[in-house]
């Protein structure tokens, strides 16, 4: 005999009414379910910073053992961090001593940056007719502000150090396990690659684990060509800078040259945030100067968009400039500066994956790329 409940509508309402419960209830406390998830995505940080580490140097390491190393990946690991930390400590000489004497040189000159400015002024006014009264009240209120700013520095600098070294601890473990995870997963990248896809291959069907491959398979080609590809081309149109600054003798080529090419990661903007800071710096020392930085710039980025970029890049990405564009806006509104590095070959990928998906489409209609009807496509069935 079957339970009266089986029968009754009761049933057919208890679910639902469970379900919106346990909805309102995950509503109340959903602060600390997002603070809680907060918390833990927090501990995961240098995990994720190891995982981005060893996704880039897994660039090189690939290079070295495939054309130093016979295939050996131990020494060319070894290669490939001797080469990071090279480059770290090599930066940290250039820039850190750099930028310090670049501060210390610009609040001295802040009085002739400002006579400089004001004589502008002058010079505009007696031309042109123009007023410039308020504009020159405002140069003078800025340059107080920023010598009582440079003022205060000096005790600015000792209160940040105090909190950087209440914090150094904290920084320097993370920092330690995210080296530690990629090595890691440098170290073990095939036995690991060979677990995720038996798992992978354990958990869909066949037809839909091959899918999920092939898609990782053309992301991490079109990634790991343009990420490659876009650091080489920022050490050497840093380089180019560094060199043709000196040979002209500009101040400030260290610190300008790195600025340069690590903002040309960035796709189109890249050039133009590097060069801005570079070209306001030197417009105060010196018009000239500034104009001989802008000629720099131009020759370089001719250079590197002509000549160097197409050979390095190649069609990494394979997108119009229009959607290079379209990916750098918005992955800058998301997610800043990342977004626009990353939001390239991201777009690149979807892309890509929306080309086959047409192309499959067309080919089950009997049409070729351009939509046109095969000439050689077997017709359907007639029906009687």
């Amino acid at each position: 005999m079957k339970n009266n409940f089986d029968r009754s509508p009761l049933r057919d309402w208890l679910v639902p009414a469970a379900g919106a419960a346990a909805a309102f209830a995950a509503v109340g406390h959903l602060p600390a379910l997002l603070r809680g998830a907060g918390a833990f995505l927090g501990l995961l940080t240098p995990f994720g910073w190891g995982l981005v580490l060893a996704y880039v140097l897994d660039i090189p390491t690939r290079f070295f053992t495939q054309k130093l190393f016979g295939g050996r990946r131990g020494g060319a690991l070894a290669m490939s961090y001797s080469l990071f930390f090279g480059v770290l400590a090599l930066l940290a000489a250039l820039v850190v001593p750099q930028l310090v004497q670049s501060v210390a040189a610009f609040a001295g000159r802040l009085g002739a940056y400002e006579e400089t400015i004001r004589g502008l002024l002058v010079w505009v006014q007696a031309t042109f007719g123009v007023d410039t009264a308020t504009a020159e009240q405002l140069v003078r209120a800025a340059g107080t502000a920023l010598q009582n700013w440079f003022g205060t520095l000096p005790r600015a600098a000792a209160q940040t150090a105090a909190k950087a070294a209440a914090s150094a601890a904290g920084a320097a473990a993370d920092a330690f396990v995210a080296l530690a995870v990629s090595i890691y997963l440098l170290a073990d990248k095939d036995k690991l690659l060979h677990a995720a896809r038996v798992c992978l291959r354990a958990a869909l069907p066949p037809a839909a684990a091959g899918r999920v491959l092939a898609v990782c398979a053309l992301a991490n080609r079109i990634f790991g060509g343009y990420l490659g590809g876009q650091l080489v081309d920022a050490l050497l149109v840093g380089g180019e800078t560094f060199a043709l600054m000196s040979i002209f003798g500009l101040e400030y080529a260290p610190l300008l040259a790195v600025l340069v090419g690590v903002t040309n990661i960035i796709p189109v903007l890249g050039p133009f945030l590097g060069a801005a800071p570079g070209l306001v710096i030197l417009l105060l020392e010196s018009p000239w100067k500034a104009a001989e930085f802008g000629i720099i710039i131009f020759v370089v980025q001719q250079v590197d968009g002509n000549f160097i970029a197409p050979r390095i890049l190649g069609g990494a990405t394979g997108l119009p400039g229009l959607g290079v564009l379209l990916a750098i806006v918005v992955g800058g509104a998301w997610f800043g500066i990342p977004g626009m590095v990353l939001g390239v070959p991201t777009l690149a990928v979807l892309a890509a994956l929306a080309k086959q998906a047409v192309g499959a489409g067309l080919t089950a209609r009997g049409l070729d790329e351009n939509g046109a009807p095969r000439q050689n496509f077997p017709p359907q069935d007639k029906q009687n």
